[in-house]
């Protein structure tokens, strides 16, 4: 079903976008279509969802035709809207950006390793070459080049202080720059009694926290291997470690137990399975150098780029002079109205229904918040110039951590410092109950009375958040310190799966809900005060109760090596310690930190109330701040 899925898309993008929604009379002239609407919203709303969630738009992941398909579509219905300006960006609508779609495996010639052990008796080294896919597999957790690297034993690879356990302590420096060979799974999993979680896999367990781990120790590999209870020896797949991205540099491999079982017993004198014995019995690490040998070899791990593409529209204002009490209005001012487009594809690791391949429609999330832009749009327009301007953008990427809209924050086609405010719409499909939930009532003055008042005036009730991050791409422009509002109907079980589809969209709720939103953007764009920013103290991106208070905002869209921070919460630990947006966290403790999983892995290492060092890259100079964690939240 998937591939036949996909030959549809492919055909409807060979030809001309024929299957253009049903509630508009296209012309088609490549990506110039001029749409004539018709005359019911609620028809339009619910031809552009059915049309954005179809299947041949293949849910729109990133690097399909389907998105592609969406991306023209969204800049042709802009540009049949009389009064908009879609000549933005070289003469176009749509803002590039580059981002990493998946990682795949190089051919055998580029990647070879082998095994150099000390000299035998002919005083020549012991040279054992590996086969690809039968003595070891790279994974795309890691990154690629040529090693020559010594070996050392890590145990289990984890570093666990509330458990009192740490596989590196007894190599200090020896792990740095080293190839690391770290048992899969635990010790002691499968003794109830264990302070690792019992039987029960623990977070150190997970593959992923091994290789942030190993990065934070700074070693030059990772080489897996199977522990001793495994079933059979079979390789791990390419993916199996996570999908790995430009950051990582460091190779990550997994050898197979046979493998590594001859190294080990000719270094340390004792097979594999008694080290590991050993370790399981007392929890005491068995952790060294494998005196003599090293491995060496190339990995090459190929990283599909592609080009994804924000389309913006803008309607210019006509301002407004003073008179009485009123002030004036500039023109170049302008609010921002914004939904992205893209969504997960055929799933993958974001998908809440893992392993089901299958095309993750995303009708409520965000083909509703898109359908809801173009109508605003195109009211608002008809309407004629406001006094401020309004600039409507689709964003792409906001799935692999708004991409889009941190590209856009970073790269503002009209200076952020004319903006009053922006307004989010991400899955506003569902309305229930006359309920809406909007976010950032807190971050600019006015708004949660402007919110009060509009939302009486429709009839609806709003579950009112103030603060202005999470995980949609308002939190990008509130980082830059733009009031904003995010709307939103609720989440729900179809969330991340292929069912959330068209036939569960309440279109007069959408409606609704257009009409609300309409209003928003009206009295940003006409009052004449604009919102002041305020910092509010909240919680940003917290990731759960297990891990000390931070208070770091990413910078999804500042890729490279280390954790870029867009901002800070306000009184915060990060926040109090000095930390700042556009700070590169490149140490935190002990730890090097490569990126976001680093970072996450090591404040797991300290508990709230500890003073740590912090080293951050700001303006190209490292600066050591001490940071005071917080209790988790």
């Amino acid at each position: 079903m998937v591939e036949a899925a996909k030959d549809m898309a492919r055909a409807a993008v060979r030809g001309t976008i024929a299957g253009m929604i049903a509630a508009t009379a296209v012309v088609a002239c490549g990506a110039d279509s001029v749409a004539v609407p018709v005359a019911s919203a609620s028809e339009r709303l619910r031809a552009a969802v059915e049309w954005l969630a179809a299947p041949e738009r293949e849910g729109r992941g990133p690097g399909t035709d389907g998105i592609e398909a969406a991306a023209d579509w969204v800049a042709g219905q802009f540009r049949g809207i009389e009064r908009l300006q879609t000549r933005l960006v070289g003469g176009g609508p749509f803002q590039p950006f580059e981002m990493t779609l998946e990682a795949t495996l190089g051919p055998a010639d580029r990647n070879v390793v082998e095994l150099v052990g000390p000299e035998g008796a002919d005083g020549r080294p012991v040279v054992v070459p590996l086969e690809l896919a039968r003595d070891f597999t790279p994974l795309a957790a890691g990154g690629g080049g040529e090693f020559d690297l010594p070996l050392v034993f890590a145990g289990y690879g984890i570093t666990a202080p509330a458990e009192h356990y740490d596989d590196y302590a007894p190599l200090g420096a020896a792990a740095k720059g080293a190839a690391v060979i770290v048992l899969r799974q635990e010790p002691q999993k499968d003794d109830p009694h264990s302070v690792f979680d019992g039987n029960q896999a623990s977070q150190h367990a997970a593959l992923a926290r091994k290789v942030a781990n190993a990065s934070e120790h700074e070693v030059g590999a990772v080489v897996f291997c199977n522990d001793a209870d495994a079933d059979g020896d079979s390789l791990m797949a390419f993916t199996r470690a996570g999908e790995g991205s430009n950051s990582r540099t460091m190779p990550v491999l997994h050898l197979r137990r046979t493998t590594v079982q001859e190294v080990v017993q000719r270094s340390m004198k004792r097979s594999l399975a008694d080290v590991q014995k050993g370790i399981d019995a007392d929890l005491e690490p068995a952790s060294r150098p494998l005196e003599g040998w090293r491995i060496r070899g190339r990995v090459a791990i190929d990283r599909r780029e592609a080009t994804s593409r924000n389309v913006l529209a803008f309607l210019p204002g006509a301002g407004r002079r003073a008179a009485g009490d009123a002030p004036a209005i500039d023109a170049r001012e302008l609010v921002i109205l914004g939904a992205h487009y893209d969504h997960l594809g055929y799933g993958g690791e974001n998908s809440t229904a893992p392993g089901e391949k299958a095309v993750h429609h995303g009708a409520d999330d965000n083909a509703s918040g898109t359908a809801m832009l173009i109508e605003i749009a195109r009211r608002l327009a008809a309407e004629g110039p406001l006094p401020r301007s309004v600039l409507f953008i689709a964003f792409s990427g906001e799935e692999r951590g708004l991409l889009g809209s941190g590209h856009y924050a970073a790269n503002a086609v009209l200076p952020l410092s004319d903006t009053v405010a922006m307004v989010n719409l991400d899955m506003v499909g569902r309305l229930v109950d006359d309920k809406v939930i909007v976010h950032g009532t807190g971050t600019g003055t006015g708004l949660e009375e402007l919110v009060d008042r509009l939302v009486a005036r429709h009839g609806l009730m709003a579950a009112k958040e103030p603060g202005g991050f999470g995980p949609s791409d308002h939190a990008s422009f509130y980082a830059k310190k733009v009031p904003v509002l995010h709307v939103f109907t609720g989440s729900h079980g179809d969330y991340h799966r292929p069912s959330d589809t068209v036939d569960k969209i309440n279109v007069p709720g959408m409606e609704r809900l257009a009409d609300l939103v309409a209003d928003i953007v009206r009295d940003l764009a006409t009052r004449g005060d604009r919102p002041a920013y305020v910092e509010v103290a909240a919680p940003a991106f917290a990731r759960g109760g297990d891990r000390p208070y931070f208070g770091s905002i990413p910078d999804f869209g500042n890729p490279g090596s280390g954790y870029a921070i867009s901002g800070v919460a306000k009184e915060s630990p990060a926040a109090k310690g000095g930390l700042q947006g556009g700070d590169r966290i490149v140490r935190l403790g002990e730890s090097a930190i490569t990126n976001l999983e680093d970072f996450d892995s090591a404040l797991r290492k300290h508990k709230g109330g500890d003073t740590v060092p912090v080293v951050v890259v700001r303006d190209g100079v490292e600066v050591t701040l001490d940071v005071t964690l917080g209790p988790p939240k």
